[in-house]
């Protein structure tokens, strides 16, 4: 009953309008999802250097610890590792939490 009282609604004229937003949105909707698919799936990411060079402000003893430039030896060390950990929870944290 649903799908014919909609079916009669999108016919009718007076619904013009909306029937124009819907598919205006669903164009916007795809060709945001194309863009998306389009680029290279790491465009996002960020070295960690840069992330701990970016939070060395905030945190104390981040500040005091030296900042390497190769990504292996930023690996090699547990406790940038663990300053690491606690800056990719804090940013999921805050994009799928707020």
């Amino acid at each position: 009953m649903l799908l014919r009282q909609l079916y009669i609604d999108v016919n009718d004229p007076r619904n013009e309008a909306i029937i124009r937003l819907l598919r205006e949105t669903k164009n916007e909707f795809l060709i945001r999802l194309l863009k998306e698919d389009a680029r290279n799936p790491c465009s996002n990411l960020k070295p960690f250097r840069h992330m701990l060079l970016e939070n060395r402000s905030k945190d104390p003893d981040l500040a005091k610890k030296t900042i390497p430039l190769l990504e292996s030896e930023v690996i090699l060390d547990p406790e940038l590792l663990d300053k690491l950990e606690i800056l990719f929870r804090e940013k999921a944290y805050k994009e799928y939490l707020e």
